[in-house]
Formats: C-alpha cells, structure tokens, sequence
C-alpha cells in the first residue's frame, strides 16, 4: 500500500513560534545619500491579526510593506515572516513563502495588455491551482467588488478606482496567509470601500493575517484591532482601538 503524499509545502507546516506571523526586531532603513525612511522599528503582529498602518505620506508606511514582502531589504535589523528570517530564503524556500504572501500595492503594478480575470487569475497559476476552480474564483471576486463586466476588460482601460479593486482582488485570490495591503481605499466611495472592507474582513476570518496601511481613519476607528502610528520612519504609538 503506497503512503499518502503530503499536500502542504514546508513553508505552510512550520510551526510558529508563539503563534507570530511577523516579527521585526530594531529594523532601519537608508538609502543613499542619507535618507532614513524606516528607523528602529520593532514589533510583531500575531497570526491571523488585522492590523493597520498608520501615519501620513512619506512616514515609511510603504517601505515597511516593502520589507515584509521581501521587495527590500533592510540596513539593519532581524525581519522574521511565518518563523523565518525572510532575508535569509533563498530559491524555492523563498517562493513557498511568496505563494503564501498576498500584496496590493498601492500603485496596483497590474498587466496593462491583460485582461482584470488574467490579472486576478496570475496568483493561483502560479500554484498550479485548477483552470477550473480559478475561474470559480475570479468570477465570486468579482461580484464582490462589483467587477463583474469588467472580466474581459484589460486593466490598462479602467478607471484608477477599479484598478484598485483589481489589485485587491488579485491579493487575496490564491487565500494567502498573509496579506499586505496599501492604501486599499484611497480611490473608492464610501459603499465601494465598505464593499472592499468586507472582503478583507472575509479573508481575515478564514485565518488569513492582514496588514493594511491607511490614511483612511473610517476603516479602523470603529473596530477592536491594533493600530501602529508611524512618524518619520519611527513608531510614534502602538495601541488596540476599542469599540
């Protein structure tokens, strides 16, 4: 009788330790000259957490996405993502990881020439998920967010509001562990962004840990999450909201 084949890769059946899905430890940033956009940061956001970023533009909101997904790295400091030194993966080790890891940018980085279903279906392809079940998937994202017509438009033709929406539904299309989310409302109205909120509130209540980063006091005022303050590359204030 052959043995069952594991399903999970090792990234996913690591064990955390004391249930961490980031930790960042007296992390800074420079770049040349002498720009420090990040300085002395630590702190750690718990395994399926919703936790927002705060802080005006130029603060380091971005930039500390940036090293949590691995799109930089820092000057100093230790970086640890799902137990492991993110900076320290290498070759397949970091690709389990990065199928693992949702990212909205906040300048949405979408293929102009695809369409908004080849954009979204981009994350599950690159897991080998079935055609059938990522057209499942990209259809229910859609209607979420109010895209349905826009499945064979190429992204390139919509207007910046729906771009953004794309690119949210793009991030958590492949049900990352982790999301990383910027700026998610910044072009919507206030029934699109509850429409946005409401599917990031889904994904966090599947299990999914997320991070947004926010000049929208709207989305987080009202709820029971931690709230960090950046000013100037520095943690101004770290404290939960109550309702």
């Amino acid at each position: 009788m052959s043995r069952p084949v594991p399903t999970q890769d090792p990234v996913e059946t690591k064990k955390l330790p004391g249930n961490t899905m980031i930790e960042m430890i007296k992390v800074s940033r420079t770049y040349v000259p002498d720009i420090t956009a990040l300085s002395d940061i630590s702190f750690a956001v718990d395994t399926g957490e919703l936790f927002f970023l705060i802080g005006r533009s130029g603060a380091g909101k971005t930039t500390l996405l940036k090293l949590i997904c691995n799109m930089d790295t820092p000057s100093k400091g230790l970086i640890e993502v799902a137990g492991h030194n993110i900076n320290n993966l290498k070759g397949n080790k970091l690709a389990h990881l990065r199928q693992k890891i949702g990212v909205a940018y906040q300048d949405f980085k979408l293929l102009s020439d695809r369409t908004v279903a080849e954009n979204i279906a981009i994350a599950m392809e690159v897991s080998y998920k079935k055609a059938s079940a990522i057209r499942l998937r990209v259809r229910d994202l859609l209607d979420q967010l109010q895209l349905a017509d826009k499945h064979d438009t190429l992204t390139g033709d919509l207007s910046r509001g729906e771009q953004q929406r794309v690119a949210l539904a793009r991030s958590v299309a492949n049900s990352p562990r982790l999301i990383l989310v910027d700026e998610p409302t910044g072009n919507l109205d206030a029934t699109t962004t509850e429409r946005v909120m409401e599917l990031l509130n889904r994904s966090n209540k599947a299990g999914a840990t997320i991070v947004i980063a926010t000049h929208d006091a709207s989305i987080y005022k009202d709820g029971n999450h931690r709230v960090m303050e950046l000013r100037n590359g520095k943690i101004h204030s770290l404290s939960r909201n109550s309702r």
